[in-house]
């Protein structure tokens, strides 16, 4: 049940007439919710939906079969739609006689109708704005705290084109800069099928004081032009003092900011980047796009800080480890390929993402690993071995998902993650990988080390070494399979109405939602830099190594492996995971802000 704000509720009790009542009845006070916000984002993203931008008009002896979406535009509706209606910055008239059978939602803009208009469903009004910037073709709304505080915005609707002073966090809360904050101008502009977006941000790290000081600043600045709609080319390029994540594929980041800000709990690792690159890219479709990028960038390591959390405030934060540091060139080549009916909650299709990196350039320093981790003599057989200096590698990263709808109420879904060094010197830190947590292998501790070489983190020696580093991921190649069963289900607290179907809901969560049943197998290991007569990978001599080193994919039997069930409501999910591979461990329950993949 939604809160009606209390001035929408005096709003009520006041006595209008005509069509000044309903323009003011069905307004929102306030900004827009992040539930609407991400309901009206997926509508307008859906495949089925109708999408226009700029202004829409709809003939009274015309009809539109399914959802319609406008953006940017006023609507001017005297027909039939037969789906639900959905404004988004732009006003909505209807005329005397027009029919919508579904809901009305406007965002950004006001409301004029009848007396008495024809609408089967809700009718929602915002004058707030919607937020949001565009990836290819698809719309992302933008939903935190931080996005609420725009101090101006100038729209000018002849040239479609707005100025924003922006305000909003830079990711996400972690323990070495704790929320960014970036303040500074956005302009975007598009005349036809030309788009063109410019930012320049300043950043503001919080980290453990509000001191104006090097750590704590930073900079972004963007330029792109897109040309095309649905399909075409975009070419931009950025500038960049930054702090970014060293594993990206795992976790999200409101996941991950959450279970810091929290519970003292950092499920990543962090590093500095300071240059620019530029980029051009090929788009078509759903989410579908080829890209070249270079750049050139100088890398640091971050200090683990003193950052605030509400629980645990009394447990130390995880060290964040030390990275490789130097001057690097860039050059990364990657592909997405998407099929899926929708982004959010898939039912069916292909999502393929491949990204192949080229880094050469000159080390100073290295991040320490644990012993035997970084190949150093120069009896190498695959990976040339290490020296300050001059540094080249190769790196390769395929994340590969296959969503088959088996019935109207379950699906099977698989999903395979490959990474890896290829050529070259060995991966810097700040590019290896590691198997394990919540996201990968959720039945196992999050870099937990079991025994004096561990698979899931290519970690050698004791676990208080290995702790004492930080907990880094340390393997030069990773492999992950993950396979789960879901199925529809509802939950009835209330009894049923006339219809059969009274569910609870609030903010959004609804009382319907899906069983999963799931597997997940994988580990890490080292490319095999030594010449001997077994060729690695043995797993039986004193040296620890050899249960990691490997020339190949190591055995099916030296994999790790768990098993667990649980309940996803779309916007969380709650799990079980025990491991099956491993005795002796006991089962995880976590929740998830998003799906599994």
């Amino acid at each position: 049940m939604r809160t009606v704000p209390l001035l929408g509720l005096i709003a009520l009790l006041l006595p209008f007439s005509g069509s000044e009542a309903q323009r003011d009845r069905d307004r929102r006070v306030g900004g827009v919710p992040r539930d609407v916000a991400l309901e009206v984002t997926r509508t307008f993203n859906a495949p089925a939906t109708r999408r226009v931008r700029g202004d829409f008009s709809l003939a009274a002896t015309d009809t539109v079969r399914g959802d319609i979406a406008v953006l940017n535009g006023n609507a001017r509706l005297g027909g039939v739609v037969t789906g639900q209606v959905i404004v988004l910055n732009g006003d909505v008239l209807l005329l005397e006689g027009s029919r919508i059978e579904r809901s009305l939602t406007v965002l950004g803009g006001t409301f004029e109708s009848p007396d008495r208009p024809n609408v089967g469903g809700e009718i929602r009004v915002w004058s707030s704005r919607y937020r949001y910037h565009e990836d290819a073709d698809t719309l992302v709304a933008e939903t935190d705290f931080f996005a609420r505080w725009s101090q101006w915005v100038r729209d000018d609707n002849t040239n479609n084109s707005e100025s924003q002073l922006f305000v909003t966090t830079a990711h996400t809360y972690n323990r070495v800069e704790g929320l960014p904050i970036i303040v500074g101008p956005r302009f975007r502009a598009r005349a036809e099928n030309t788009r063109i977006r410019a930012e320049l941000f300043g950043i503001f790290r919080t980290g453990d004081g509000l001191r104006w000081d090097r750590e704590n600043l930073g900079h972004r600045a963007l330029f792109e032009v897109r040309q095309g709609e649905r399909k075409g080319i975009a070419v931009g390029g950025r500038l960049f003092d930054e702090v970014d994540a060293m594993e990206h594929w795992q976790l999200t980041e409101a996941e991950v900011g959450l279970n810091a800000f929290l519970f003292t709990r950092d499920y990543r690792d962090y590093w500095q980047r300071h240059g620019g690159q530029g980029y051009v890219s090929l788009f078509g479709g759903r989410g579908s796009e080829v890209r070249a990028t270079y750049g050139r960038e100088r890398w640091s390591s971050r200090r683990m800080r003193d950052v605030w959390s509400i629980f645990s405030s009394d447990v130390p934060w995880r060290v964040n480890p030390a990275a490789d540091e130097g001057v690097m060139n860039l050059l990364t080549l990657s592909a997405t390929i998407d099929t899926r009916t929708n982004a959010v909650n898939p039912r069916s299709g292909w999502y393929l993402r491949g990204e192949f990196e080229r880094g050469s350039g000159t080390m100073d320093r290295f991040g320490t690993l644990t012993e035997g981790v970084r190949p150093e003599s120069v009896g190498t057989v695959n990976v040339a071995p290490v020296a300050l200096g001059d540094m080249e590698y190769s790196r390769l990263l395929l994340d590969l998902r296959r969503y088959t709808r088996l019935g109207p109420q379950a699906q099977l879904n698989t999903r395979v993650v490959y990474g890896g060094w290829t050529s070259g010197n060995a991966l810097p830190v700040q590019r290896r990988f590691a198997v394990s947590g919540i996201d990968a292998l959720p039945g196992f501790d999050f870099r937990r080390m079991l025994g004096s070489a561990d698979v899931g983190t290519c970690a050698t020696g004791s676990e208080e070494a290995y702790a004492a580093l930080g907990r880094p991921a340390q393997c030069d190649r990773m492999v992950l399979a993950q396979v789960e069963w879901k199925g529809d289900f509802r939950i009835n607290l209330f009894g049923d109405d006339k219809y059969g179907d009274s569910r609870w809901g609030f903010n959004g969560v609804r009382g319907d939602g899906t069983w999963v049943i799931f597997a997940n197998s994988g580990r890490g290991w080292l490319v095999d830099n030594r010449v001997r007569p077994n060729g690695g990978g043995s797993g039986g001599t004193a040296d620890p190594l050899d249960a990691l080193m490997y020339k190949g994919i190591p055995s099916l039997n030296t994999w790790r492996t768990d098993v667990g069930g649980g309940f996803d409501f779309g916007d969380f999910g709650v799990y079980v995971a025990q491991a099956v591979s491993q005795s002796g461990l006991s089962p995880n329950v976590y929740v998830r802000l998003s799906r599994r993949f």
